[in-house]
């Protein structure tokens, strides 16, 4: 057989976005693997290679449910191979990428936590019916992911909301989960905290299907003694992490650039100083528009988005034409 790795690693939002995933079904199609292996390691917590040892609140996932949602739904609707989620580890919103596989799999010391940041998402609502429509919304979306996975919704109501409990009753293979204590094993009946999964508790649990060391060993539990890997997905990925991040790290030079110039700009030398501010903001924008994920980070980091940085720079050009109508004898007519 054929496998086919799909590597989801890092921020939730940028990292993973579906505009790489778009080249990655496309190459999916042209080579028909026989198994597609989606690989999650996406930590908001100290051991993703982005937050070199601190929890940076900048690299936590994007609060972007809807377009984690379509991205789902298209890796399931456009591939026809068999699909595997391996849960290298999960702590934050890539659980619900996790929980939207059937077939799930985790490897040794994996974490399934996080999912309390949906429920967070609807705090900050002053008015108390306001605030539990809200709740309820996004739980809702929240539990869409394990709909598609077909996980019962008890599991969701218990990883999103504190106050919801968790236990499990077994009748031979059959589990039966519900939101209270009463069931056989009490999996959560901390009120002041949502119910999270290591690796052998989901085992045991029947959540996953296994714990694995590395794919050799995931392949082996798929039933696969041998088997071909397919290495295109892996790079296309990796290439694309390192470009748009490198990219962001060069709008950031840019910008303080920018910043500097647009400070210098007065006296003769003010129409070159803005031009060039314009040019590195010109340079911003382009990048924004290339890769979607600097332009989150953007708006995220800076507080500006496109349009935003588009009225920026439409702002220094007129800025720069008043400047030069000046120097010519006049503003004249612009009406």
């Amino acid at each position: 057989p054929v496998v086919y790795v799909v590597p989801m690693s890092g921020q939730m939002g940028t990292d993973i976005h579906p505009s790489i995933y778009d080249d990655v079904i496309e190459d999916i199609l042209k080579v028909q693997p026989d198994v597609i292996v989606y690989q999650l390691k996406s930590a908001d917590i100290d051991t993703n290679f982005y937050l070199a040892g601190n929890d940076d609140r900048r690299e936590f996932g994007m609060a972007k449910i809807g377009e984690y949602r379509e991205l789902v739904r298209a890796l399931h609707q456009k591939l026809d191979a068999r699909q595997v989620m391996w849960v290298e580890d999960s702590v934050g919103l890539g659980s619900l990428l996790a929980l939207s596989w059937p077939e799930m799999y985790m490897s040794e010391g994996a974490r399934l936590w996080g999912l309390a940041r949906v429920s967070q998402m609807a705090a900050g609502w002053s008015d108390p019916d306001v605030a539990s429509k809200m709740l309820n919304a996004w739980v809702g979306m929240g539990n869409g992911f394990l709909q598609i996975g077909g996980y019962p919704l008890e599991i969701g109501w218990a990883m999103m909301r504190p106050e919801y409990a968790l236990s499990a009753s077994f009748k031979g293979r059959k589990v039966t989960w519900t939101n209270d204590t009463g069931g056989q094993w009490v999996v959560d009946s901390n009120k002041e905290g949502v119910a999270n999964f290591n690796a052998s508790l989901a085992e045991d649990m029947g959540l996953s299907q296994g714990t694995v060391a590395n794919l050799d060993d995931l392949m082996f539990l798929l039933g696969y003694r041998e088997y071909d890997e397919v290495e295109s997905g892996k790079d296309m990925v990796k290439k694309y992490v390192e470009d748009w991040r490198r990219t962001f790290e060069r709008c950031k030079s840019w910008y303080a650039d920018a910043q500097q110039k647009l400070g210098w700009a007065s006296g003769d030398e003010a129409i070159r100083y803005l031009g060039a501010a314009k040019t590195d903001l010109e340079r911003i924008l382009r990048a924004c528009k290339q890769y979607p994920a600097v332009a989150a980070r953007w708006q995220q980091d800076y507080g500006t988005s496109i349009l935003q940085l588009e009225l920026q720079i439409e702002g220094i050009k007129d800025q720069i034409g008043d400047m030069r109508r000046g120097r010519n004898g006049g503003r004249g007519n612009r009406g």
